[in-house]
């Protein structure tokens, strides 16, 4: 609980939230430079790292959970839902990191700010938003890739590596992944579950 508090403390001033965010040991933020980047619902659960490129965003809904080591890396927007539940060392990324060609990325490496002011990075990499549903459970190891939207309550296997769209109420499995079985299953219904959580909220 206490390095929760820190890790809170340290990363609370990059967010914008309207409730409370656990942070747990090993979770951070990077490159965002304005609170609007991040915006996290009430009750989102971060274990790993929300990383910001250029004017990025992330969005992520209420009790939503982000697993160990899991990164989401965001150049132009990525948006997950409610009770979203992505699992430890899941890779989410909305862009190609690099050019095809190897100009850019010999343009990219002499420009590192390792070497010189300049500060070149990501030159003419492809990027293209990622829209994760609600109720979504993304297996370990699996890789989302730029331009995917993930349906309402839909599986993503363990080793997937998801570069088109997954439908919703589909389990989806492989390299590249593909539908492998359809869940015959309706819209959740919060109050017929007779759940109620603590009602305690931090700012």
């Amino acid at each position: 609980m206490v390095a929760r508090e820190i890790n809170w403390l340290l990363y609370r001033n990059k967010i914008t939230s309207d409730g409370k965010i656990i942070m747990n040991f090993g979770a951070g933020i990077i490159g965002a430079k304005d609170k609007k980047q991040i915006v996290l619902g009430k009750n989102v659960r971060l274990s790993g790292w929300l990383t910001i490129l250029e004017n990025g965003k992330i969005t992520i809904g209420n009790y939503t959970l982000i697993g160990a080591r899991s990164v989401i890396q965001a150049w132009d927007k990525v948006e997950i839902g409610s009770y979203t539940m992505i699992s430890p060392d899941v890779w989410i990324q909305d862009n190609n990191s690099h050019s095809i060609y190897a100009k850019d990325r010999y343009k990219d490496m002499l420009g590192s700010r390792d070497f010189n002011d300049i500060g070149t990075d990501n030159t003419n990499a492809a990027h293209k938003p990622i829209t994760i549903g609600n109720h979504v459970w993304i297996g370990r190891r699996a890789i989302i890739l730029k331009g995917v939207t993930i349906g309402d309550r839909s599986v993503v296997a363990a080793s997937a590596v998801v570069t088109h769209d997954v439908p919703s109420d589909t389990i989806v499995a492989g390299n590249p992944a593909r539908v492998v079985k359809h869940i015959d299953q309706k819209a959740i219904n919060p109050d017929a579950l007779n759940i109620h959580p603590n009602q305690y909220v931090k700012k």
